[in-house]
């Protein structure tokens, strides 16, 4: 809305992955919105050993916004044609469109010989924004959901334990992650973003209790004592880690 951009673009994850954060698809799609390991590149959602952005709720919808909004100035303002080249790249429609203009047929998204899966792809949100602008209509039972926020940003300053945020939330950790699903390991990344997203009416508590914890307490690391022969691989290894992050988290 503050973008002024249809409305219905806010369901295209139920397309894209059922809104589930953690999706992850046989062509590497990652993600709520799915986006390819280049794609991600492009838009500046970063891959390490600590998360992977594309899972990241507000790096990930910002970004796909950002996408959406130039494959619509690409085409004119047309938003079918934008939907299917989120779904298709944008080469591939634009190839569409000048055979079909070669040929002397209509140029529009309904008249385009595409990929089998995106001519279902545009068709599959319409449908959905029909059930859910009316759906008594369909027969379909939907929970209500409020409109007002459901999470709050908190900036964490610094890294940090997510059991321990958990905790300092008085949420579980199941929770968190679910809010903050970007993080493949049991803490934030080092390098930031600083901040996680917790449920609005927890916010405030968080900020309080995290403010009060001393810094030498928001990670909780095993401690290994360097033995005769050990080298940086090896212990990785034993810890299921990798010797880049040991020399990180060790100021090497």
């Amino acid at each position: 809305e503050a973008r002024d951009m249809p409305l219905e673009l806010a369901l295209l994850p139920i397309v894209e992955s059922a809104f589930d954060p953690f999706a992850y698809s046989h062509a590497r799609a990652a993600g709520p919105w799915q986006f390819i390991p280049s794609t991600g590149d492009y838009f500046g959602m970063q891959r390490t050993w600590w998360e992977d952005q594309r899972r990241d709720i507000l790096k990930s919808t910002n970004a796909a916004l950002d996408y959406l909004q130039q494959l619509s100035s690409r085409f004119e303002g047309d938003w079918l044609l934008a939907l299917a080249s989120y779904n298709a790249g944008g080469g591939t429609v634009s190839r569409a469109i000048r055979h079909n203009k070669e040929a002397g047929k209509p140029t529009d998204f309904w008249n385009l010989n595409l990929p089998r899966e995106t001519t279902a792809y545009v068709p599959k949100l319409l449908a959905i924004a029909q059930i859910v602008g009316d759906p008594q209509a369909y027969g379909v039972p939907l929970h209500p959901i409020a409109n007002e926020p459901y999470f709050a940003t908190v900036k964490t300053g610094g890294q940090i334990d997510l059991a321990q945020a958990a905790r300092l939330a008085d949420i579980s950790v199941e929770e968190l992650y679910l809010l903050n699903p970007s993080y493949n390991r049991w803490a934030t990344s080092p390098d930031g973003p600083f901040r996680l997203l917790v449920p609005v009416d927890r916010a405030e508590n968080f900020q309080t209790k995290l403010a009060s914890l001393p810094k030498d307490q928001r990670m909780q690391w095993a401690r290994y004592e360097i033995r005769p022969g050990d080298n940086l691989g090896a212990i990785a290894r034993q810890y299921r880690t990798t010797p880049q992050v040991l020399r990180n988290i060790n100021h090497m």
